[in-house]
C-alpha cells in the first residue's frame, strides 16, 4: 500500500503536481490515516459555506474544479496531450525537494513545463485552491491565468479554446471574481490581452466562428460586469478593435457579424452610460482645446482577423503616434498573405491563421514572459473619456461618405452602434467639449452628407441617428438643426414652377397675414447656412429633385420625429424666425405641412406622406394645448428665463428691416445702405467704421456684390475700416489672407484686387510679423499667395508650380532679402492642401466644406438653442398659423377614408377651438364652429318636411325624412356634429357669429322632428306646458260649438295627433335601410346632447349672449348662413321653426332676467315685428308671440327700471288686428292675469292704466278669454280694500265692468230656449253662456261696490267740486241703468236690484238739486225710454214686461225719495209730468196684466205720499196750474178712475185718518235724505231701504237685497250730463 505524504510537507509545485496527476488519472486522492493535511483541508472546505447567493448555489471551489476538469479533459482528448500519463510524471521535483537524487534530466526542474506547460498551470491552480478557503481571498490573476494561457496558446484547437473561454465567462458571470477580488485590476488587463490576442488551431469554419463568438461574449461580460471598471483605456480600445474586426470581415458568416454588431452595441451602451459618472472637466480656452485634440493619441487603429489555413490569430497593433486628422485612416481592413510553418514535431498537419499587426510587421508575442510582464505592470486607471472619445471618433470616421475604403455595410454598422451611443449618452456628451467637438463638426457633417444618399437602409439609419442627435443635443446644435431642417424642406418641397394649386384655401377664406419675407441668399441656402446639397460643375443641384416614394416617407417620418418634441415649433419661431441671421423656419414649416397634408393620388399613390404632415401639424396644436395646463409656478419659472414676446417681436421687426435692406443692397448697394441708415441699423453712412462693421457681420448680403462694393475707389475708407476689423496677430500671411478673402468674393479686375491687397498688406504688416521686412514684402507675398492658390487649384493649369519655383519667384522681395524657406514651405503646403475658397466661387465638396466652415464660425457666436417650454408665445403663433392649419385639417377630414384620419382631424378641430377659447379669440372660434357646421351636412338642406313619415320602430315612433336618411348615412357628418356641439357646449362664451350655423342646424333638426322632446316643451298660460307643433293641421269646421279646450295651440295639437292626411296615405312606406339611417341620426343627435347647449345659458357673458339672441332672430326670420336671402315676407302659413326660435328666445331671456335690459331691445324688436304684422302671420306664431311677451312682462314686473318696457309691451298688444284678437285672446288674458297676480305692486296710480283696461275690455265678450279678464278686474278691484282703484283708472274700471255686464246678454238665448216650450223647464244655457251671465251679475255687484270708494276718490280728486258728483257717482248709476235693459233676464233683474240700492244710498244725496235732476233725466228716464223701444223688448218679450213693472216701481220710489227736496225746486211739476208721461206710455205698450197692475199701484204710492205735502193738496185745486190739478189732469187721460180710488168723494173720518197717516209716514220715509233743510226729523230712518241682506231675483223690487260692491270706469263726461 502506497503511503501518501502530508501535503503540508510538499512544496507548492509538488502539491500541484499531485493534484494534476490525480486529475489526469481520474482517480481521487487516497483517503488514509496518513493523508492528514489533505483530509483536514477537505473537512475545512466542507465547514465553510462559500456559496454565493447571487450567481450560483454550489461551492465556488467546486465550480472552479469543475471548470479545470472541463478544460483538461478537452485537452486530453487532443493527441497533443493524450500521451501524458501519471507514471511519466511520478518522479519530479518532489523527490529532489526532500533530498532524493533525481535523474539528470530532472534536475532542471522545468521539464514539467517543457513537457506540459498548460497542464502545469492547472495543477498549480489546484494547489492554490486547496490552500484557499474563501473566494474573496482568491487572487484573480492566479485564478484566471491557466485559462488565459490556453486561450492565448497557439497549440490548442478551437474546442479547447472555446471551453476555456466558457470557463472565464462563467467566472465573471457567476461572480467568482468580482470587483472586490484581490488583484482584480491586473486580472482584467490580463483578460483583455488574452481575449484580444487569442490564437488557436483552425478547424472547420463553423467551429472556428463559435470560438470567435465566445471571445465576443467574454469581452462583453468583461466590460459590462462589475470588474469591467478596472479595464484601462488601452484595454477597452483593444476590445473595441476586436469587436469591430469581426463586424467588418466579409469572410465571416452573417450571423457572426450580426452577433459582433450586437455585442458592440452592448459594449457601446456600457461605455457611454459611464459618461454620467465621469467628472466634467473644467472649461479650457478654445485654442488650448483644439491643440489638445490635435495631440491626442490614436488608440484604435488596425484590426485583422486572419486565416492562413492553419491558425486563427487575433492581432492588435497599437500606434502611439499622432496622425494628421485629414489624412488619417480610421479603420482599414487589409488582407495579409498567410504565413505559416509546418511543425515537424507534430504528427498531424494543422493550419494556422495569425492576427498580425501592420506597423513594422510586428506581431505581439504571446509567450509567458510577455504575459508576466504585462501583468506585473502597475495597474492602469479605469477607462474613461479617452476610450469613449476614441470609440466615438472611430464610429464618426466610418460615416465619411468620401472615404472609399468604407462600404455601406460598414456605415450601417457604425450608424447602428452610434445610435445606441447617442440614445444612452447623448445628453451626457454635451458636458464634454472633446466629445462635442466631434459631434458638432465631423459627425454632423458626415450625417448630413449621408442624408443625400439614395441607399434606403443607409438613409433610414442616418435619419434615425440625426433625429437622436437633435433630440439629445439640439441646444448645442442650433445652426446645424437649422441647416438640416432647411435641407428637409428643400428635398420635400417641389420648385415653385412645379407647385400644384391647392385643393383648399390655405388662408381659410381670408387674405394672408403680412409676414416677413426672407429672400434666400445666392448660394440657395437659408440665411447663409450651407446646405447639404452638392452642385455639379455646371451649377445644377444634384439632389434638387423632390424626394419621392420611400425616400419621401423617410424624410417625413424624420420630420415627424422632430415635431414630436413638445416645444419644436415654438423653438423654431423663437430661435430662427426671431433670429436676425436665421431663416423663417416656423413659417416655412407651417407652409410646407399645410400644403402637403392632403393626399394626391397622382403623386403620392399608396403613400401615407400626407398623414405624416397632418400628424406633425396636429402635434403642434396638441403641444400648445398641453402647455395650457402648465402650473403658474412652472410657467413663471420658465418665463423668467426667456425673452418676452415684445422683445421677440422687436427682433422680428428688426429682422424684417435687415432682410429688406439686404435685398435692396443686392439690387443697389447705395440704396440698400441708405434704407438701413433710415431705419437706424447703420448709424451714418459717413461713418466708415459703422458701415464696415455691418458689412462684416451681416450674413444676408451677396458676397460678390460686397466685394465689388468694397473694391470701388469711392469706398476706400469703408474698405480700410473693413480690413482693420480682422485680428492678424500671430498668424501666417496665408492664414490671415484666407480669413479675409472668405468674407467676400475677390473682384475680377486687377486694379480692384491690387487695392484690396495693398490695404491687407498694410494691416498685416502693422502686426509686426517677424518674417516680414516691409509692407511691400507683405503685399508681394500676398499677391504671390493668391497666384499660387490659382495655380494649384485651377483645372485649366496643366503644370503646377513647385515649392522651388515658388521660392525662386520670391527671391529678394523681402526688402532685398529672401523669406525664410521654412516659412515659404509652410505657406506652400497649406495652399496646396487647402485651397483658399472664395465665396460663391466653388461648388461640389469644396464649396460644401467652405460653407460648413462658415457655419461653424457662425455657431461660435450664435449661442445655444433656447428651449421655450412656455405658453406665452403660443397665442401669437396660433394667430399666425391657424388659417392654413384649419384649411388643411378641413380638407383632410373631407378626404379621409379611415377612422384614424377622421379622429386626428376632429381632434385638431377641437384643440383649435380650445386654444381659441383660452386665448379669447372669438373670430377664430367662430371659424372653427362654422367649419364643423358645414362638415355636418346639416346646414343647407333643401328637404321638404312635408314629405316626412312617422313610423314605429321597436316600439318607438320616429320620423323618417330625407334629412334623417342622408345624415344617418354620413359617418363624417355625424362625427362633425358631435364635435361641433361639444365645442359649443364647453366654450359658449367664445361664440359670436358661430351661433348662426349652430342654430341653423338645430332648425333643420327641429323641422324634421329630430330634436329631443325636452327642447320642444314650452310654457303655456293655459296648459302649463305644451309641445311645439311641427305641422299646421287642417281644423275641421265645427258649427254651433264653442271651443272647450284650453288654448288654440293645444286644440291644434289634438287635431294634429288625430288627423290623417290623404297625402300621407299615398306615400310609400320607408324602407328598412331608411329606418336604420334615421335611427342612426337619432342616436347621433342624442350623442350631441343638444338639450345641454342652453342649460347653463346664465353663465354666458353679455356679449356672446347678445350675439346668440341676434343669431336666433336672424335664423327665425328665415335667413341662412349658407346662402344670401332676401328678407322673407310674412306668411300665414304655419312655420314651426319660427315658433321654435321665438320660444327659444323667450326662454333664454327669462333665464337671464337680471340682464334683460341688454336683451330686451332684440327680443322686443322681434316680438314687435310679429305682432305688428299679425294680420299676415300664422295665428299660432302670433299667439306664441303674445304668450312670450307676457311671460317677459311677468319676469320684469319685479324690476322697477323696466316698468316702461312692460307698459310698452302691453301697449303693443293693443295693436293686434281685430280679427286676430279672438284667436289669441284666451292666452293673452291668461297672461295678463298672471302678470297681475305676479306682482300687483306694478299697478301704480301714476301709470297709464288705459293700456291694461283696454286689454281687459277688448276681451270682455270673448267666450274663453273673458273669464281671465274678469278675474283680473275682480282681483284689481277687490285687493287692498279697493285702494287699487284710483282717480286715474276709475273711469276705465267702471267702463270695463259695464262691458262685462253687457256681455251677459249672451244668456238671453238660453232663456228663450227655456220658454219656447221645452219640457221640464230646464235651462238651455251652455257653459260659456252661464259663465258670461255669472260674470255679468258679478260685474254689476262690483260696479255697485265702487260707491264705497267714491268718497275717497272725491277727496283725492283734483277736479272742480261741482264736477266730482258727475265724475264718480253718475257713472255707477248709468252703468247699472244700462244693464236694466240687458237682453238677459237674470242680468236685468240683478241690475235693477243694485240700481234701486244705489239710488237710495244716503251718500248719493247732496245739497245740489241739479244733481238730483240728473238722476231722473239721464238715468231713470233714459232707462224708461229704452224699455219702450221695440228692438229692446223683442229680445225677451215676456221678461221685459216684468222688467217694465219693476222699473216703474223703481222710478216711483226714487221720485218719492227725492220728493220733499224737490218741492223747493221750480222744475218739480215738469219732472212729475215726465214721470206720468212714461207711466202713460208703459200702459199703452203693456201686453200683460202684470204691467197693467204695476203702473197704477206705483202711482198710487206716489200720490198718497205726495198728498201728505201742502204742495199736493186738493185745497190748491182752485189754482189752475197747481200740482194737484196738473197731476190729475194728466192721470185722467190714461187712468181716469185712479183719483176716485185713492181719494173717494165721501171721505170718512177713517179715510182722513188714512191720508193723515200716509202723510206722516211719507215725511218720515224721505226725511233721511233731506238734510238739515228738510222739515222731517233728522233722526228719521227708512226701514228696508239699505238694511236688506239679499233676495231671490223673482221677488219684488222692494224686497231685493244688495251683494258685495265692486268697481268700474266712467263712460261719459259729467259736464255733458249737467
Amino acid at each position: 500500500m502506497t503511503e501518501t505524504l502530508p501535503s503540508s510537507a510538499l512544496p507548492p509545485n509538488a502539491q500541484g503536481s499531485t493534484e494534476s496527476t490525480a486529475a489526469a488519472s481520474s482517480s481521487p486522492v487516497s483517503s488514509t490515516s496518513d493523508a492528514g493535511i489533505t483530509t483536514q483541508s477537505s473537512l475545512q472546505n466542507d465547514l465553510v459555506d462559500d456559496t454565493l447567493s447571487t450567481g450560483y448555489e454550489v461551492k465556488w471551489s467546486h465550480l472552479v474544479h469543475a471548470e479545470i476538469i472541463s478544460v483538461t479533459s478537452a485537452m486530453r482528448r487532443n493527441s497533443r496531450w493524450s500521451g501524458m500519463s501519471v507514471s511519466g510524471l511520478s518522479m519530479g521535483s518532489l523527490g529532489m525537494n526532500i533530498g532524493l537524487r533525481g535523474r539528470e534530466n530532472q534536475k532542471d526542474g522545468t521539464y514539467r513545463t517543457q513537457e506540459s506547460p498548460l497542464m502545469v498551470g492547472f495543477n498549480d491552480l489546484r494547489s492554490r485552491l486547496a490552500a484557499t478557503t474563501l473566494a474573496e481571498k482568491m487572487d484573480a490573476v492566479e485564478l484566471l491565468e491557466p485559462f488565459l494561457q490556453v486561450i492565448q496558446s497557439g497549440d490548442t484547437n478551437g474546442p479547447i479554446t472555446g471551453v476555456a473561454l466558457s470557463s472565464v465567462e462563467k467566472f465573471l458571470l457567476y461572480r467568482v471574481i468580482d470587483k472586490d477580488s484581490p488583484n482584480i485590476a491586473r486580472a482584467m488587463q490580463r483578460l483583455a490581452v488574452a481575449a484580444t490576442h487569442c490564437k488557436f488551431v483552425a478547424s472547420d469554419s463553423v467551429s472556428d466562428e463559435i470560438v470567435l463568438l465566445k471571445i465576443l461574449q467574454v469581452l462583453r461580460i468583461a466590460l459590462t460586469s462589475g470588474p469591467g471598471d478596472y479595464l484601462s483605456d488601452e484595454s477597452v480600445c483593444s476590445m473595441i478593435e476586436t469587436g469591430l474586426s469581426m463586424c467588418f470581415q466579409l469572410q465571416l458568416s452573417e450571423m457572426l457579424r450580426k452577433s459582433a454588431e450586437h455585442i458592440m452595441s452592448v459594449i457601446t451602451k456600457t461605455m457611454f452610460e459611464k459618461l454620467r459618472t465621469i467628472p466634467v472637466p473644467e472649461e479650457t480656452p478654445s485654442n488650448e482645446f483644439e491643440e489638445t485634440v490635435e495631440k491626442e493619441t490614436v488608440l484604435v487603429q488596425t484590426v485583422h482577423v486572419q486565416e492562413d489555413g492553419e491558425h486563427v490569430n487575433l492581432t492588435i497593433n497599437h500606434n502611439p503616434l499622432t496622425m494628421d486628422a485629414e489624412t488619417e485612416t480610421i479603420l482599414t481592413v487589409k488582407t495579409v498573405e498567410a504565413t505559416g510553418d509546418k511543425e515537424s514535431e507534430r504528427k498531424d498537419t494543422e493550419t494556422e491563421s495569425s492576427f498580425e499587426g501592420e506597423q513594422d510587421g510586428a506581431t505581439l508575442n504571446n509567450d509567458q514572459a510577455q504575459t508576466e510582464s504585462s501583468v506585473e505592470r502597475t495597474p492602469p486607471k479605469s477607462y474613461g473619456l479617452a476610450s469613449i472619445r476614441e470609440l466615438l471618433r472611430v464610429l464618426v470616421s466610418l460615416l465619411n461618405p468620401h472615404d472609399q475604403q468604407h462600404t455601406d455595410r460598414m456605415r450601417l454598422m457604425a450608424l447602428s452602434i452610434l445610435d445606441v451611443a447617442l440614445e444612452v449618452g447623448g445628453r451626457s456628451i454635451t458636458k464634454f467639449p472633446t466629445l462635442m467637438s466631434l459631434v458638432m463638426d465631423d459627425m454632423c457633417k458626415h450625417l448630413f452628407q449621408l442624408a443625400r444618399t439614395d441607399n434606403v437602409p443607409v438613409l433610414t439609419l442616418t435619419l434615425r441617428v440625426i433625429s437622436t442627435v437633435f433630440d439629445t443635443m439640439k441646444t448645442h446644435l442650433k445652426l446645424q438643426q437649422e441647416l438640416f431642417l432647411s435641407y428637409l424642406l428643400d428635398r420635400l418641397t417641389p420648385p415653385a414652377f412645379a407647385l400644384k394649386s391647392l385643393p383648399f384655401n390655405p388662408d381659410f377664406g381670408e387674405p394672408p397675414r403680412p409676414t416677413v419675407a426672407t429672400p434666400e441668399p445666392e448660394n440657395n441656402s437659408r440665411s447663409g447656412s450651407p446646405g447639404p446639397s452638392v452642385k455639379s460643375a455646371k451649377g445644377d443641384k444634384l439632389d434638387a429633385t423632390v424626394a419621392q416614394g420611400e425616400v419621401r416617407e423617410l424624410f417625413l417620418e424624420c420630420l415627424g420625429q422632430f415635431a414630436r418634441a413638445p416645444t419644436f415649433m415654438v423653438d423654431l419661431w423663437v430661435n430662427y424666425d426671431c433670429g436676425l441671421d436665421c431663416g423663417d423656419l416656423f413659417q416655412d414649416m407651417i407652409k410646407f405641412l399645410t400644403r402637403n397634408s392632403f393626399p394626391d393620388s397622382t403623386t403620392y399613390l399608396a403613400s401615407n406622406s400626407h398623414m405624416l404632415c397632418m400628424d406633425s401639424l396636429l402635434l403642434f396644436i396638441n403641444h400648445m394645448v398641453d402647455r395650457l395646463s402648465l402650473s403658474k409656478d412652472e410657467a413663471g419659472a420658465v418665463n423668467g428665463r426667456l425673452e418676452t414676446y415684445e422683445e421677440l417681436h422687436n427682433k422680428r421687426l428688426k429682422k424684417e428691416i435687415l432682410v429688406k435692406g439686404a435685398a435692396k443692397f443686392d439690387e443697389n448697394p447705395k440704396a440698400g445702405l441708405a434704407y438701413l441708415e433710415a431705419h437706424n441699423v447703420i448709424s451714418s453712412l459717413n461713418d466708415p467704421a459703422g458701415v464696415a462693421l455691418f458689412l462684416k457681420s451681416s450674413t444676408r448680403l451677396s458676397k460678390r456684390l460686397l466685394g465689388e462694393y468694397l473694391a470701388k475707389p469711392a469706398n476706400s475708407e469703408v474698405l480700410k475700416a473693413f480690413v482693420q476689423l480682422f485680428d492678424f496677430h500671430g498668424k501666417r500671411l496665408d492664414e490671415s489672407l484666407r480669413e479675409l478673402l472668405e468674407t467676400f468674393r475677390l473682384p475680377g479686375e486687377s486694379q480692384q484686387i491690387e487695392r484690396i491687397m495693398e490695404l491687407f498688406a498694410a494691416t498685416y504688416f502693422a502686426t509686426k510679423p517677424k518674417e516680414m521686412a516691409s509692407q511691400d514684402a507683405a503685399f508681394i507675398l500676398g499677391y504671390a499667395v493668391v497666384m499660387l492658390n490659382t495655380d494649384q487649384h485651377n483645372r485649366g493649369v496643366k503644370g503646377r508650380m513647385s515649392l522651388e519655383q515658388f521660392s525662386k519667384n520670391l527671391r529678394g522681395v523681402n526688402n532685398g532679402q529672401d523669406f525664410p524657406l521654412e516659412y515659404l514651405s509652410d505657406i506652400y503646403d497649406a495652399i496646396r492642401k487647402r485651397e483658399i475658397v472664395l465665396p460663391q466661387e466653388h461648388e461640389g465638396q469644396l464649396g460644401f466644406n467652405y460653407a460648413w466652415k462658415e457655419l461653424l464660425h457662425r455657431a461660435e457666436t450664435a449661442g445655444s438653442l433656447v428651449i421655450s417650454n412656455t405658453s406665452m408665445y403660443d397665442k401669437e403663433l396660433f394667430i399666425s398659423s391657424w388659417k392654413p392649419i384649419m384649411s388643411a385639417i378641413s380638407f383632410a377630414f373631407n378626404m379621409a377614408q379611415d377612422d384614424a384620419t377622421l379622429q386626428k382631424s376632429l381632434a385638431g378641430y377641437y384643440q383649435c377651438a380650445v386654444l381659441a377659447a383660452h386665448y379669447q379669440l372669438p373670430e377664430i372660434f367662430d371659424r372653427v364652429t362654422m367649419s364643423l357646421a358645414r362638415m355636418t351636412g346639416l346646414l343647407d338642406t333643401p328637404h321638404n318636411p312635408a314629405d316626412n313619415r312617422d313610423v314605429v320602430a321597436d316600439g318607438t315612433t320616429i320620423t323618417v325624412s330625407d334629412l334623417a336618411v342622408q345624415f344617418g348615412k354620413s359617418y363624417k357628418g355625424q362625427l362633425a356634429a358631435v364635435v361641433a356641439f361639444r365645442v359649443a357646449r364647453e366654450h359658449g362664451n367664445m361664440i359670436r357669429a358661430g351661433w348662426k350655423p349652430i342654430l341653423e342646424i338645430i332648425k333643420n333638426l327641429f323641422v324634421n322632428n329630430l330634436l329631443p322632446g325636452s327642447m320642444l316643451e314650452v310654457e303655456d298660460f293655459l296648459a302649463g306646458t305644451t309641445m311645439i307643433l311641427l305641422k299646421a293641421p287642417v281644423v275641421p269646421e265645427v258649427k254651433d260649438k264653442v271651443r272647450q279646450d284650453s288654448s288654440l295651440l293645444s286644440t291644434l295639437s289634438s287635431y294634429l295627433l288625430s288627423s290623417s292626411y290623404s297625402y300621407e296615405s299615398i306615400r310609400e312606406e320607408p324602407t328598412p335601410e331608411e329606418i336604420e339611417s334615421t335611427r342612426c341620426t337619432t342616436d347621433c343627435v342624442g350623442a350631441c346632447r343638444l338639450e345641454e347647449l342652453f342649460s347653463d345659458i346664465r353663465l354666458l357673458e353679455d356679449l356672446p349672449l347678445t350675439q346668440l339672441m341676434e343669431a336666433i332672430k336672424f335664423v327665425a326670420d328665415g335667413n341662412s348662413v349658407t346662402k344670401s336671402t332676401k328678407s322673407p315676407t310674412p306668411s300665414k302659413l304655419y312655420n314651426p321653426a319660427s315658433v321654435f326660435f321665438l320660444e327659444l328666445m323667450i326662454s333664454l331671456t327669462v333665464q337671464n332676467r337680471y340682464r334683460v335690459q341688454a336683451l330686451w331691445p332684440i327680443v322686443f324688436e322681434h316680438l314687435s315685428d310679429i305682432i305688428r304684422e299679425a294680420g299676415s302671420q300664422s295665428v299660432l306664431l302670433v299667439e306664441r308671440a303674445v304668450v312670450g311677451l307676457l311671460r317677459l312682462c311677468i319676469r320684469l314686473a319685479h324690476n322697477d327700471d323696466m316698468n316702461k318696457e312692460v307698459l310698452d309691451a302691453l301697449d303693443l298688444l293693443l295693436g293686434l288686428p281685430i280679427d286676430i284678437v279672438p284667436e289669441v285672446a284666451e292666452q293673452m288674458m291668461a297672461g295678463v292675469l298672471t302678470l297681475l297676480k305676479a306682482d300687483t305692486s306694478c299697478v301704480r296710480p301714476n301709470l297709464n292704466w288705459d293700456v291694461l283696461f283696454a286689454l281687459l275690455s277688448s276681451t270682455s265678450n270673448h267666450p274663453e278669454a273673458a273669464k281671465y279678464s274678469f278675474e283680473a278686474i275682480s282681483m284689481f278691484v277687490a285687493e287692498n280694500g279697493g285702494e287699487n282703484v284710483s282717480v286715474e283708472n276709475y273711469a276705465d274700471c267702471v267702463d270695463l265692468l259695464i262691458r262685462f255686464a253687457a256681455a251677459g246678454a249672451i244668456g238671453a238665448d238660453g232663456v228663450m230656449k227655456q220658454e219656447s216650450g221645452q219640457r221640464g223647464g230646464k235651462s238651455h244655457m251652455s257653459k260659456a253662456q252661464a259663465s258670461a251671465v255669472e260674470r255679468a251679475k258679478k260685474s254689476i255687484e262690483m260696479l255697485y261696490s265702487l260707491h264705497s270708494q267714491t268718497p275717497r276718490l272725491i277727496s283725492q280728486s283734483k277736479l272742480n267740486p261741482d264736477m266730482t258728483w258727475s265724475a264718480y257717482w253718475f257713472p255707477i248709476l248709468v252703468g247699472l241703468t244700462q244693464q236694466c235693459s240687458n237682453p238677459c233676464r237674470d242680468v236685468r233683474n240683478h241690475a235693477m236690484i243694485y240700481l234701486q240700492r244705489a239710488l237710495l244710498l244716503p251718500e248719493i244725496v247732496t245739497d245740489k238739486i241739479p244733481e238730483w235732476v240728473v238722476v231722473f233725466d239721464k238715468v231713470l228716464f233714459k232707462l224708461l225710454e229704452d224699455l219702450l223701444r221695440p228692438e229692446v223688448v223683442q229680445q225677451d218679450l215676456a221678461g221685459f214686461e216684468e222688467t217694465r213693472s219693476k222699473v216703474c216701481a223703481i222710478v216711483c220710489k226714487t221720485f218719492l225719495h227725492y220728493y220733499f227736496r224737490l218741492l223747493e225746486w221750480d222744475g218739480l211739476q215738469a219732472l212729475w209730468m215726465n214721470v206720468l208721461d212714461y207711466m202713460d206710455a208703459f200702459m199703452q205698450v203693456a201686453q200683460s196684466e202684470q204691467l197693467y197692475e204695476a203702473v197704477p199701484e206705483s202711482l198710487k204710492n206716489c200720490l198718497l205720499v205726495m198728498s201728505t205735502s201742502e204742495e199736493f193738496s186738493e185745497a190748491l185745486s182752485s189754482r189752475p196750474n197747481s200740482l194737484w190739478n196738473v197731476t190729475w189732469s194728466r192721470i185722467n187721460k190714461f187712468l181716469p178712475n185712479l183719483k176716485s180710488e185713492i181719494f173717494p168723494a165721501q171721505a170718512s173720518e177713517g179715510g182722513s185718518s188714512y191720508a193723515a197717516l200716509m202723510m206722516g209716514v211719507g215725511k218720515n220715509i224721505f226725511s233721511v235724505v233731506g238734510g238739515s233743510e228738510s222739515p222731517a226729523p233728522p233722526e228719521a230712518h227708512v226701514p228696508n231701504a239699505t238694511d236688506t241682506t239679499g233676495a231671490d231675483q223673482n221677488t219684488s223690487v222692494q224686497d231685493q237685497e244688495a251683494v258685495a260692491p265692486q268697481h268700474l270706469p266712467l263712460q261719459h263726461d259729467p259736464a255733458d250730463l249737467l
